[in-house]
């Protein structure tokens, strides 16, 4: 099954209002970036890997990067790759998924805290089709292998990365559907001997379908997460996850589309070490996607800190980067930029100070691929960022790209020859893609 059906079960599309004149973008001038802030560094080819939807982990040697593809590789059903950026930059195949190892996988790896090893998910595959939880040891040519399977009792299709327990010893994270209720669940996986998955949480009509990550609470005892649907506005919500006793899930805030709707990132530390910040692909002023600040103290709170409109993006899925210098973050939007022009999503700067400003650093295009669904990386020399492009590049695979926040970022209109028809299709075919309307794929409770 193609990782495209597994596109987000969203009451409606994922689009901003008047980006249906992205279809006719082949008739308009091409816009570029003066000195681009957005460097293509390789592409995937299917062989290597293809359509990427997580972000990069370093390796640990201090110079490579491994990832996930949610298809290519020997078998089709997804990769593992590395990705080293020195010179222009290489994609290597590390290993490759057959169902039995899992499939599609469209969480980030890791790190499993032998230095050697890292862990990772998948939405499908597996003993029960229903998502697995893997081992990669990069050593020689890779290998993956499983550690555990979900049955929908401890929950089914995974799309978050695991989240260490603070034991040392064990891992959280989050499915999509299963559990008690079919809603979802909170998972503990134990790697020991085989490996084990155990049921902590399940979600239900309050908070349903976790795509992120659990973020620690900063109290040592505590997780919190967002779930894109339900809450008491049916916009999604924050939750708070206690694993002591058997666990136990609490609504700590709902979305209600004036601060947000349908987040599917996870949240970041604000750096205050009380508060955290989040994105959501819908909701703010626009209806275009939105930033909002959480507060978990007492009952919680969400409040709406800056709002995309188009021309700086539309619909983020990604959680944000600290930007280094202590008081501004990154991130990525998968629709939006240059007024539409190319609608293939921006990086953009993110300044919590008064009431939140959004600028956009640079924007994605035709040569520098399409489409960012994950977060940006540190490099590792403290001064650029690296990340993946689902789409775009060769034979619309995906690529990896450096995003250096210094280079020009305003972008100057740039007389390009126009799109042919071909590319003209092309665009129409995407819009098309992105506007069907979108239903979960797998039926609840399985």
């Amino acid at each position: 099954m193609p990782a495209s059906k597994f596109a987000l079960g969203l009451k409606k599309p994922l689009l901003l209002a008047g980006i249906g004149s992205l279809a006719f973008a082949a008739l308009t001038p091409q816009a570029a970036l003066a000195a681009p802030a957005i460097t293509f560094k390789g592409s995937f080819n299917r062989a290597n890997g293809a359509n990427p939807w997580a972000a990069l982990t370093p390796a640990g040697n201090g110079r490579t990067f491994y990832g996930t593809t949610t298809e290519g590789g020997v078998y089709g059903s997804g990769a593992i790759f590395e990705f080293d950026p020195s010179g222009g930059g290489s994609i290597t195949l590390k290993g490759s998924f057959n169902r039995g190892t899992g499939a599609y996988p469209h969480a980030a790896l890791t790190p499993a805290g032998n230095g050697t090893t890292f862990y990772g998910t998948t939405a499908l595959g597996g003993v029960n089709d229903s998502g697995a939880i893997f081992e990669f040891d990069p050593s020689g040519s890779g290998s993956i292998t499983l550690k555990g399977s979900f049955n929908g009792a401890n929950g089914a299709n995974p799309y978050a990365a695991l989240t260490p327990a603070g034991n040392g010893a064990t891992f959280y994270g989050t499915t999509r559907y299963g559990g008690a209720n079919g809603y979802g669940a909170i998972f503990e996986f134990d790697p020991s001997g085989s490996g084990s998955i155990t049921l902590k949480g399940s979600f239900d009509t309050d908070c349903s379908s976790p795509y992120a990550a659990l973020t620690p609470a900063g109290n040592g005892t505590k997780f919190y997460g967002t779930t894109s649907g339900c809450g008491v506005y049916g916009s999604g919500a924050i939750f708070e996850f206690d694993p002591s006793g058997s666990g136990s899930i609490t609504l700590k805030g709902s979305f209600n589309r004036a601060n947000g709707a349908n987040p599917y990132a996870a949240l970041t530390p604000a750096g205050n070490g009380a508060t955290f910040y989040g994105t959501t692909a819908l909701g703010g002023v626009n209806d275009s996607g939105a930033i909002f600040e959480f507060d978990p103290s007492d009952s919680g709170s969400i409040t709406l800190k800056g709002s995309f409109n188009g021309a700086n993006g539309a619909n983020p899925y990604a959680a944000l980067t600290p930007a280094g210098n202590g008081a501004t973050f990154y991130g990525t939007t998968v629709n939006g930029g240059f007024n539409n022009t190319y609608g293939d999503g921006v990086i953009f700067e993110f300044d919590p100070s008064g009431s939140g400003a959004i600028a956009i650093k640079g924007t994605f295009d035709p040569s520098n691929g399409a489409d960012p669904y994950a977060a940006l990386i540190p490099a590792g020399n403290g001064r650029t960022f690296y990340g993946t492009v689902y789409d775009g590049a060769y034979a619309r695979s995906g690529a990896i790209f450096e995003f250096d926040p210094g280079a020009d970022s305003v972008g100057t209109p740039s007389p390009l020859p126009l799109l042919g028809a071909t590319a003209a299709f092309g665009w129409s075919r995407k819009l098309r893609r992105r506007i069907q309307a979108v239903r979960p794929m797998f039926p609840i409770g399985r």
